[in-house]
């Protein structure tokens, strides 16, 4: 194919201009009387044809086909708990530290040639750099997270500038009218709209007012979508292993001991939480003890913020009155303290009978090493629901041995006047007692039996324990065994136990903390702390001084 070029008999930038592409049509001589009457013809390079192919290349890549995964038919989910979060500390779904590794299994569709797999439903708290595909033919040529999620405050933000249709509903007759409107502004400090009565904000008319939309705006999706672009050398339904991390899990253990005569049986719950707003249903779940070095990652933020409209005023004359709260003439139940006694008087309704314990749940599986870490796997299928928390078992071992201890921690050298002391038992992680099984860290509660129904005697914490260490399980408090301590000098104290009960009773007190500096005759050294321990027989006085 020729291009025909007007050539300058004199003029040698025209002929360079015509080799970087076609000239425009000049019209006749008349029009530019200086150039002359003789025109030739020449053949263009083929670099010059070639152009127009390499500016539609970015408009090509928007129109590859799409394939859509929708959810997956199967999910793993392994939850990593907070680091830094004391075993104490309730989990707040607003503001969580851990996350999980979810595996999904998909079957996918691909056509030939390059296309756009997009994965709907994965967390919102996704980490896009962490993902892994496994199964695509082609691999995985581009990756991107979508976070533009179907909103008011993207709808408003999608809509700018568009028509859409506002309706009002009158408080007094309930009649609703229906106006077109264009949206002028928002949704960050509201929305504001053009209509027949001119420009007005959304919601501040008095009336009740929404706004109706013809059709979602392009690139909204209602759930997190992760998108990969593929090539497969042909066509064909293949499964698909996807994995990543994301952000907003967590989960904590929390132990329910009962006292069965001189042996303890030890249950344990996992709470596992997620704050995203996709749930897993039917997963397999897993969750590891321990604790990794890893970077804070922030989730990426929605690409629209909240809708927020707000006005003033609005309202009654008396919203903003004080609200006067009416205390009942004769209430259902009065609670009087005193001391420590605690006393509940005046029900009017009879408490129901307790329900029967459930039967216990079949013991799960023992944990598995995970490197230096622990990994326990959930019994069956479970659902970690959407912006919510739930329990599931986690352990199970009866008939441990314990032994029973009165333990306070001693400041080094500071008075004391007969202070109470803690109830614990102590519990060696053994095989040999009846346990011998890692233990994550958690909340402890103990619970003895009276007649039908148990009673709750303590409750405590403790730290991960790998099997043979000694575990603390707390068990109340007593003030018929009381310690004191003296000044003898400057560097030296004097230690004095009292035993008020009608049997004797195993004491322990540690001296402060590991490095501590004391040193004495009947001091040894515990977890590296200097502890006395003694054994005090009914209304007996033991003493004890040591140098610091």
């Amino acid at each position: 194919m020729s291009t025909p070029v007007r050539r300058d008999a004199d003029n040698a930038p025209q002929e360079r201009a015509a080799q970087n592409g076609p000239e425009p049509v000049q019209g006749n001589d008349r029009e530019n009387p200086r150039r002359p009457h003789t025109t030739t013809w020449r053949r263009l390079p083929i670099a010059t044809a070639t152009l127009p192919l390499l500016l539609a290349t970015p408009a090509l890549a928007q129109q590859l086909p799409t394939t859509t995964s929708p959810a997956p038919t199967t999910v793993a989910v392994t939850i990593y708990r907070a680091p830094y979060r004391p075993a104490r500390g309730a989990m707040n779904l607003r503001n969580l530290d851990g996350y999980a590794l979810v595996t999904e299994t998909r079957r996918v569709k691909l056509p030939k040639g390059r296309a756009v797999l997009r994965f709907e439903g994965v967390a919102g708290g996704i980490i896009p750099v962490s993902a892994v595909i496994d199964g695509l033919p082609g691999g995985t040529v581009e990756k991107n997270r979508d976070a533009r999620l179907l909103s008011p405050a993207a709808l408003v933000d999608g809509t700018l500038g568009n028509r859409v249709t506002l309706r009002r509903t009158d408080r007094a007759t309930g009649t609703s009218r229906e106006e077109p409107a264009t949206i002028v502004s928002g949704p960050v400090g509201g929305v504001v709209l053009r209509t027949a009565n001119g420009v007005e904000a959304l919601g501040c008319s008095g009336l009740p007012e929404s706004l109706r939309y013809a059709r979602v705006p392009a690139g909204l999706a209602a759930k997190p979508v992760l998108s990969v672009t593929t090539d497969s050398p042909s066509s064909r339904t293949v499964t698909v292993r996807l994995s990543y991390l994301a952000s907003g899990f967590d989960w904590s253990a929390s132990y329910v001991g009962t006292l069965a005569g001189d042996r303890l049986n030890l249950f344990a719950w996992t709470t596992l939480a997620n704050s995203n707003a996709e749930g897993f249903a039917d997963a397999e779940v897993q969750v590891v003890a321990g604790r990794l070095n890893r970077e804070r990652i922030a989730p990426i933020e929605a690409a629209a913020t909240r809708l927020q409209l707000r006005c003033y005023p609005l309202g009654t004359t008396t919203s903003d009155l004080r609200e006067r709260r009416f205390k009942p003439a004769a209430p259902f139940a009065t609670i009087e303290a005193s001391g420590e006694d605690i006393v509940v008087t005046g029900m009017r309704l009879q408490a129901p009978a307790p329900m029967p314990a459930p039967p216990a749940p079949p013991a799960p599986p023992a944990p598995e090493n995970l490197g230096d870490l622990k990994l326990y796997r959930l019994p069956g299928r479970t659902t970690v629901a959407a912006q919510g928390q739930k329990q599931v078992a986690l352990l199970r071992q009866d008939s441990v041995r314990y032994a029973r201890l009165y333990r306070r921690r001693i400041p080094v050298g500071q008075p004391l006047d007969a202070a109470a002391v803690d109830i614990v038992l102590r519990v060696k992680n053994e095989k040999a007692d009846g346990l011998g099984i890692a233990l994550p860290a958690g909340t402890t509660a103990l619970y003895a039996p009276r007649g039908e129904t148990a009673l709750l005697v303590g409750t405590g914490t403790m730290t991960d324990r790998a099997e043979g260490e000694t575990l603390l399980i707390a068990a109340g408090r007593s003030r018929q065994v009381l310690v004191s301590q003296t000044r003898l000098d400057d560097r030296s104290a004097r230690l004095s136990v009292t035993n008020a009960r009608n049997v004797a009773v195993d004491v322990e007190l540690p001296l402060g903390w590991p490095n501590s500096g004391a040193r004495g005759d009947g001091l040894t050294t515990i977890d590296g702390i200097p502890t006395w321990r003694t054994t005090l027989p009914p209304g007996a006085t033991a003493t004890l001084d040591y140098r610091f």
